[in-house]
């Protein structure tokens, strides 16, 4: 049967009028880009940061976490930052290299890219919305005064002979590591307790730190102390003592700090006689619940709370009597919630 033009229109309006009543579906709203510009894998210490901010990323969908390696140089950082602001994105993590990068992060800030620094510091912090780090002054205090307490406790004769070993020049982690080990030393030397024999930068780098300690043993073996910003370079000197036919911890004792897995294992040994833990992995995945934080509330650190936007992480000196206790790099099993704004606690690696 034929139908009726009139009927046939009828239906397709009614069929337009219910199509048109029919919720529409949404379209998922577009991610936020966040880039996490970081020193890189030339050091073992960064690779747990990479592996945090991947599993915050998990825990905050809203973002899209783009990683970007700046190989160790402050010129590439600087030209990461440009590119970030660049290509929209909404928000930088920044483990800065040295405090030169400061006026491209300003700068990015200006142009109303937040940034929140990891690690790591600019030297200004209107440069950043917050910084999540460690204190690097007591740090250094620590891990150098239990090397002096160990050497007094031995009755070991004075002056001791100190050798400071000191990070990457112009970082801010420098800087402040190397201010906490002088409060403890600069007393010492006054009152002629301590003689300091070598203070110099080794970049952090296990091969210059035992380079550095072999030309220095070549000269004199008069050495008690060697006080390292880093347990990369802590490894380094005990290699070089090592082959000097020198048993690391009798005579010579090494300090250092990151609770990197081989100098846990030194300690244990008794060849390094502390380090000093402020887990990457916890500081990293606090920075990018740091930006979403900001970025969805605009909620940063509280000044009443934390000075200058300043989020420090635990630290603990680790010893012969804790070793044991202790994660890799100071890895909690639990990631702790940040300690402001919205966060909640997560496993490590789920």
């Amino acid at each position: 049967m034929k139908r009726k033009p009139c009927a046939v229109l009828s239906a397709v309006f009614a069929l337009g009028v219910l199509i048109l009543g029919l919720p529409q579906a949404q379209a998922a709203p577009a991610k936020k880009l966040v880039y996490f510009i970081f020193t890189g894998y030339a050091y073992p210490y960064f690779a747990p940061m990479a592996a945090a901010v991947k599993q915050a990323a998990t825990y905050t969908p809203d973002l899209e976490i783009k990683i970007v390696n700046a190989n160790n140089s402050a010129s590439q950082e600087i030209a990461d930052l440009k590119e970030a602001v660049a290509a929209g994105a909404k928000g930088i993590i920044l483990n800065t290299i040295q405090e030169s990068v400061t006026a491209a992060a300003a700068q990015a800030m200006r142009q109303g890219v937040p940034i929140v620094t990891v690690d790591r510091d600019v030297s200004d912090p209107a440069a950043r919305i917050a910084f999540i780090g460690d204190n690097d002054v007591t740090l250094g205090e620590e891990l150098t005064r239990y090397g002096v307490q160990a050497l007094a406790a031995r009755h070991v004769p004075k002056p001791w002979h100190v050798v400071v070993l000191q990070g990457t020049l112009g970082a801010s982690v420098t800087i402040g590591r190397q201010k906490g080990t002088m409060n403890v030393l600069e007393p010492l030397v006054k009152d002629g307790s301590v003689k300091i024999v070598l203070n110099q930068s080794a970049n952090f780098a296990t091969a210059t730190a035992q380079t550095m300690m072999g030309a220095l043993l070549a000269r004199t073996t008069d050495i008690q102390l060697v006080a390292c910003a880093n347990d990369a370079m802590a490894l380094g000197v005990i290699n070089a003592l090592k082959s000097h036919g020198i048993t690391p911890g009798e005579k010579v004792l090494v300090a250092g700090a990151d609770a990197q897995p081989e100098s846990l294992d030194a300690v244990k040994a008794g060849t390094q006689i502390d380090t000093v833990t402020h887990s990457p992995y916890v500081e990293a995945f606090w920075a990018v619940e740091a930006m979403e934080n900001y970025l969805d509330k605009g909620v940063k650190p509280p000044p009443s709370q934390f000075p200058n936007g300043d989020v420090i992480i635990p630290m603990t000196l680790v010893t012969s009597k804790n070793v044991g206790t202790i994660a890799a790099w100071g890895t909690p099993s639990e990631i702790p919630p940040l300690p402001y704004g919205k966060s909640e606690a997560h496993p490590v690696g789920k």
